[in-house]
């Protein structure tokens, strides 16, 4: 018994050597050849000897060839099959949904996903400059400044199928110059549109326009595909857009989330960029959720991983923890009072100022904002040369002088330490100074709107919060019927003194009723008579400080850096300067580490 367990335990082992040997194998294949052998045979050789023959049988070394079967036995290599990548799908949250249309000719407001869907003939890189964009290989401009020829590069489709050639670039400038267009202005300059070839186009001015590559790279330098444009017309391509860009629209949920996905085709970044395919992103998710403590909690979930216009109280939180990263640059983003200069209870320039003057802004920046960013009290970003030297004009916190212009202007306080009029031209004495407070729905803009609110209580002014979803909001505004709102406006361009204040622009985006010839024309000589930027920056800051002394529509109150949390998973997350999450090269290069 032991004998036949130890034959037994023997053929184990050997079945177990044979195993892993023939695993890598085939079964051995049956193969007919012919094979040449030396071989020692024994023979029989006849000899004859003293003539007698004799027959004997010797060994003698022979050389025969023949035929025989043989298994040859192959050696198989086996490639294990790699397991599939999870898709990279980065999910982020942001607090308002801020356009309703991806139509860029009457896009009012545009919005991240915006740019991920479309590209540009210029683009600005991480350091500020110029570069040519994804459809461009460089631009040329004549010597007196009033040509500027674009070569295109060759080969990118939209997302529709069809071709991006310098056809489509003639259509789309007419496009955005129709009266019915929201930013007309931008191109007007523009007399002639030449098509030298598919791939050549030639910009022609009257003279020099210093704007034109600001304007080409910005949101409304984005390049609608023709095709789909006058297939589906205007109403339809709205929700439906087709661009050249690194993302295409998969799902829009209004005021809810817009589901992007990798346009498999793309191949064409900017060179700065050094980036060539795809998106390094399969899809992006961009959510959106007002409150900030859903936002956070989504983030700490791992079911979002990014938050833009990230709550300021929480940046030592996540600027400590090692599983998340701050983001944080230059922005120019605004938040604002404005005042609606025809409305009743603001109509006078010294009420408009005495609010400027009730607004304590660095409490605001040291509370609110944790000291960072910057009070303001003009109109535009304080990196722009044309803010520079225009703050001497404008009111700053002071409540004993609020008090005097409220005084002045025929406001009295009442025993409930709210303000009565007694001598205020256009309102009936005894009305109380009670307006409702126009404004956003998210956390941060209530902040904001309970921050300010208590400061224009304590010179006698009750303003009643009235918040809005921000299609709502827009839409009141363009009907009229505000006294006081808090707004914001992101861009980094001098043209917003006009997009907001130009009678052209009247009801909206000039939803507070400035309406001056002087300052139309300033505003039209700022854009289309002069030479050099130099002189266009000194046009608006001109400009600038007469809104400012003549009308003072806005209260401003706080420029916002750029602030983002993300998950320490999130990378290569490259923000342009000043311009947030408004380029299509910063969606481009994100990536999701695996």
């Amino acid at each position: 018994m032991n004998t036949n367990l130890g034959k037994l335990l023997t053929i184990m082992i050997v079945l177990t050597m044979l195993v892993p040997a023939l695993v890598g194998c085939t079964a051995p294949e049956a193969e007919v050849i012919e094979v040449t052998r030396i071989v020692e045979k024994e023979v029989e050789v006849t000899k004859i000897v003293e003539g007698e023959t004799i027959i004997e049988t010797v060994i003698e070394t022979v050389v025969e060839t023949v035929i025989e079967t043989v298994l040859e036995e192959v050696e198989v290599v086996v490639t294990a099959t790699p397991e599939p990548k999870e898709p990279k799908i980065l999910v982020a949250a942001a607090p308002v949904q801020y356009s309703e249309t991806f139509d860029i000719s009457v896009m009012v407001y545009a919005m991240e996903p915006t740019v991920m869907i479309y590209d540009t003939l210029v683009s600005v890189d991480t350091n500020y400059e110029y570069q040519p964009g994804a459809l461009t290989e460089r631009w040329e401009v004549s010597e007196d400044g009033t040509v500027v020829t674009f070569y295109l590069k060759q080969g990118i489709k939209f997302h529709d199928g069809s071709a991006f050639n310098a056809g489509v670039i003639k259509w789309w400038l007419e496009e955005m110059t129709k009266e019915t267009g929201s930013v007309a202005y931008m191109y007007n300059a523009v007399t002639d549109i030449e098509v030298i070839d598919d791939y050549t186009v030639a910009l022609h001015m009257d003279g020099p326009f210093p704007a034109l590559f600001y304007y080409l790279s910005g949101a409304w330098g984005l390049i609608m595909s023709q095709e789909s444009y006058e297939s589906l017309g205007p109403d339809e391509y709205a929700s439906h857009p087709s661009g050249t860009g690194p993302f295409m629209l998969e799902e829009w949920v209004f005021n809810e989330r817009l589901v992007l996905v990798q346009n498999p085709e793309y191949n064409w970044a900017p060179e700065w960029t050094g980036h060539e395919g795809p998106a390094n992103l399969d899809s992006i998710i961009w959510r959106i959720i007002p409150e900030d403590v859903t936002r956070l909690i989504e983030l700490e979930a791992g079911d979002v991983h990014l938050v833009t216009e990230a709550p300021w109280r929480e940046l030592g939180t996540y600027v400590a923890s090692p599983g998340y990263q701050v983001i944080q640059i230059p922005d120019a983003t605004i938040w604002f009072i404005g005042m609606k200069v025809d409305a009743p209870m603001v109509a006078d320039l010294r009420t408009r100022q005495a609010i400027g003057a009730a607004i304590d802004r660095d409490l605001i920046q040291q509370t609110l904002y944790m000291g960072l960013g910057r009070s303001t009290t003009t109109y535009l970003a304080g990196e722009l040369p044309a803010d520079q030297g225009v703050s001497q004009y404008a009111p700053s916190y002071d409540p004993d002088e609020a008090a005097r212009l409220l005084a002045e202007a025929g406001w009295v306080m009442g025993d409930d330490g709210v303000l009565v009029a007694e001598n205020v031209e256009g309102i009936e004495a005894g009305t109380v100074f009670e307006v409702d407070y126009w404004t956003y729905m998210d956390d941060e803009a209530r902040r904001l709107a309970e921050a300010t609110q208590r400061m224009l209580a304590d010179v006698g002014i009750k303003a009643i919060i009235t918040p809005m979803d921000k299609p709502t909001y827009d839409s009141e505004l363009e009907a009229g019927g505000q006294t006081i709102i808090l707004r914001r406006y992101t861009w980094d361009g001098l043209d917003i003194l006009p997009w907001f204040h130009d009678s052209m622009y009247l009801p909206y985006p000039n939803y507070l009723g400035v309406n001056d010839p002087e300052l139309d024309q300033i505003w039209y000589d700022s854009e289309y008579d002069v030479a050099t930027w130099d002189e266009r920056t000194d046009s608006f800051r001109e400009g600038h400080i007469m809104l400012v002394e003549k009308w003072y529509p806005w209260a401003p109150i706080y420029q916002r850096p750029f602030l983002a949390f993300a998950r320490s998973t999130v990378k290569n997350f490259q923000i342009i300067p000043l311009r947030s999450g408004m380029s299509t090269e910063v969606w481009t290069l994100m990536d999701l580490e695996e």
